[in-house]
């Protein structure tokens, strides 16, 4: 029988990230039995737990959120794998949520919603939100556009780090207000996380400002609760958190077995943007496109066709689908099973809908061609979709 290796999970049990990575880790456990597992369970993870510094362990998974927590954990003469992606430990590898795709995947998405006005709303002097705030302003203007970033003065951004580390994380500062005011409408703002998405949200209801048509919001981590409980619902970008959790139980193992692991930064994209309320909108100039993406959005689940639509604002099918290729970069029927795929795959993450129902509900007649489309679309099949989204 193997010897057990005792693993420090250093992950503080707050927040939809830091669970995800726990629930990567824990998948991994099941598949070997000598890990024995120890978590923190604590809000922040700011020096060495006492029960470590005396207890035996073989190896540690954690946030390391500061240099002096790295150089306490580092005395330890452990393996290390760290998953709060600064890189406190620098002997240790270090895994994060890739920026470049993070950044990608919101700029796409409102470029292809004929967005000319974009914002990026961050915690200045967080790592992980200047960096994606860099990648997000490389992205746009490498398509020509200015990105109006979130710049408090340096005493406010002072509190902003402090309130960030203290996890206030609900309220928000009168400068994020004021820089939202003035921004120019209708604009698309990527958040750094859910938390300053919601935080965006709730200063755009105190301010009056209509949401999504004058200011469309996408969050990250797709903390699920949160996002559910914003008005509106907040669209965020899923990453992969428990492939991370996945990847440095297993690295943490091989380091365990011998092998060298570089202390590199190791950077795992996202899933995909999980659309909600706070991005449910067109913002193409053109009237015609505009009046027909409402429709779509309306309707394009209950059975309505393209001819139907074309009669409605009035335009001939061939117009209407050239204008939409010019705004949007696909035709009408492409805009329709678009909003149907992305019905399709919110009932099957939020409901207990039989695969009948939910193609039912997404405007198919057929379950059988709705599965054949889905997993045209999605990459998987409805049963499939539905049991990966419950593991993640």
């Amino acid at each position: 029988m193997p010897k057990n290796r005792h693993i420090a999970l250093l992950v503080p049990a707050s927040g939809g990230y830091s669970r995800g990575v726990c629930q990567g880790v824990a998948t991994y456990a099941l598949e070997h039995d000598d890990w024995l597992i120890f978590p923190y369970e604590r809000a922040e993870v700011t020096k060495l737990p006492a029960w470590l510094k005396k207890g035996h362990i073989d190896g540690i998974i954690g946030f390391i959120t500061t240099p002096e927590l790295g150089r306490q954990i580092s005395s330890l003469g452990v393996p290390v794998v760290d998953v709060q992606g600064e890189g406190n430990c620098p002997a240790s590898p270090v895994l994060d949520t890739d920026p470049e795709a993070v950044a990608q995947l919101a700029g796409d998405f409102f470029l292809q919603a004929g967005f000319i006005n974009f914002a990026f709303g961050g915690y200045p002097g967080i790592f992980f939100s200047d960096r994606r705030s860099a990648a997000f302003c490389r992205i746009l203007e490498a398509h020509g556009r200015q990105v109006h970033c979130y710049q408090p003065p340096d005493k406010v951004a002072a509190t902003i780090k402090l309130q960030f580390q203290e996890l206030r994380g609900l309220e928000y500062e009168a400068a994020l207000a004021a820089w939202l005011s003035k921004l120019p409408k209708p604009i698309a703002i990527l958040a750094c996380n859910d938390i300053r998405g919601q935080q965006i949200i709730t200063a755009c209801r105190d301010l009056g400002i209509s949401m999504p048509s004058d200011v469309s919001v996408i969050g990250v981590d797709n903390d699920e609760i949160l996002c559910r409980l914003c008005r509106p619902t907040l669209t965020s970008i899923a990453p992969n958190i428990e492939g991370i959790g996945q990847m440095a139980a297993d690295m943490l193992n091989r380091m365990l077995d011998g092998e060298q692991v570089e202390p590199v930064l190791h950077r795992m994209a996202p899933l995909r943007i999980v659309e909600r309320q706070s991005t449910d909108i067109t913002t193409a100039q053109d009237p015609l496109v505009l009046a027909a993406s409402r429709i779509i959005r309306d309707r394009a689940c209950h059975g309505i066709s393209v001819d139907q639509i074309c009669e409605l604002v009035d335009c001939s099918r061939s117009t209407l689908d050239n204008l939409f290729k010019k705004h949007l970069d696909r035709p009408v029927a492409q805009e329709m099973l678009r909003i149907r795929l992305n019905r399709g795959m919110r009932l099957l993450e939020d409901s207990n809908l039989a695969i009948e129902e939910v193609a039912r509900e997404c405007g198919f007649t057929s379950a059988t061609y709705f599965c054949r489309f889905f997993k045209r679309e999605a990459g998987a099949t409805p049963a499939l979709y539905r049991a990966q989204f419950a593991r993640r």
